[in-house]
């Protein structure tokens, strides 16, 4: 499979997961202020609905426009790429997952842990691209201290080899 289908399929599970969004999206003002009995986002009006997730959903590790912001997001981009017997078309695709996390929001609830989790329950051991089950990599934190922000990547195998 391509390498941009395989991307796109992944892509309409992060943007129809209504549990996803609600952890993205809203934030906790004390550790029982749960995120998930919130509205779901996905039933908003697409104008208003389109600028909430363009802002939380990227394919470009670019976070310069964090600074000002508090927000959570997700990038999602492709990462190695193994070919089966020589041939680009059936492949074992790795694709990292930033998740990243403001302070304000992760020191409420752990905010991050329960969207890294949310992301693993959605792609960990799931036939997702139709060649094979995705498997979990790795996870590795990371901090954007001087904006604010913690972080983690998760690293999944999709493919005909999983």
């Amino acid at each position: 499979m391509k390498m941009f289908d395989n991307l796109s399929e992944i892509d309409l599970i992060i943007r129809n997961d209504v549990d996803l969004w609600k952890l993205l999206y809203y934030k906790s003002n004390h550790w029982q202020d749960d995120p998930l009995t919130k509205d779901s986002i996905l039933d908003y009006p697409i104008e208003k609905q389109f600028p909430i997730i363009n802002l939380r959903l990227k394919y470009t590790p670019v976070t310069s426009d964090l600074a000002n912001t508090e927000i959570c997001r997700i990038i999602f981009y492709p990462a190695q790429r193994r070919p089966q017997q020589n041939n680009y078309m059936v492949a074992d695709q790795e694709i990292n997952f930033d998740i990243f996390c403001h302070a304000n929001f992760n020191n409420v609830d752990m905010r991050l842990s329960k969207i890294s989790d949310r992301v693993n329950e959605l792609f960990s051991n799931r036939r997702i691209t139709g060649m094979g089950k995705a498997t979990f990599v790795s996870g590795k934190p990371f901090t954007l201290s001087d904006k604010g922000y913690v972080g983690y990547t998760l690293v999944y195998r999709f493919g005909s080899g999983t």
